[in-house]
């Protein structure tokens, strides 16, 4: 999330002001503050989105002879979905290469999460530390954003290069960090 904050200036510019009216001061935001900090939620939701930390989901095998959408997969074939093939899909998220965190926000500015949005996948094999991990991401990025301000830490603007393995992650960078308050 720190480097969407960097690149997108004006998306940090907008967390903090709703911090200012919400929050009011440095102390530490909990799980009480969550369902008054739409944008911050919305930004939350927009960096699963946008990142697709998890593009390849664990592999299955199929059981049985099974036809989808006219395809015919044999038994014992070795299958996966990839989250990304929703996530960056236009028909559920217009312009779904640029970062817009205002998609997650409905015409009265509170927050919603369409059933599209699956960073952690859907059904039975949906990852079973999702709620754990929403409420980590939210308090992290909420206590984060609320006490420092980033920036680039130079003239250097060239990174946000992502490095794809199992998961995906940015490539290292500097940061500067300054105190909010």
């Amino acid at each position: 999330m720190c480097i969407y904050l960097i690149q997108f200036p004006e998306v940090q510019e907008k967390i903090h002001k709703e911090f200012d009216e919400v929050i009011g001061s440095d102390r530490m935001i909990t799980l009480d503050d969550k369902n008054n900090l739409h944008y911050l939620n919305a930004v939350v939701a927009e960096t699963q989105r946008y990142c697709n930390l998890v593009p390849v989901n664990v592999f299955h095998r199929v059981t049985k002879d099974t036809e989808i959408h006219g395809f015919q997969i044999p038994t014992d074939t070795i299958i996966t979905h990839q989250v990304s093939s929703v996530l960056m899909d236009e028909r559920y998220f217009p312009e779904p290469q640029k970062f817009k965190p205002e998609r997650f926000l409905d015409k009265n500015g509170k927050f919603f999460q369409p059933s599209e949005l699956m960073p952690f996948g859907i059904g039975k094999r949906a990852c079973l530390g999702e709620g754990l991990a929403r409420l980590e991401l939210y308090l992290f990025a909420a206590n984060m954003t609320n006490h420092f301000k980033l920036n680039y830490p130079s003239d250097i603007r060239d990174f946000g290069k992502r490095v794809i393995g199992g998961t995906v992650v940015p490539a290292p960078f500097l940061c500067k960090i300054e105190n909010r308050f």
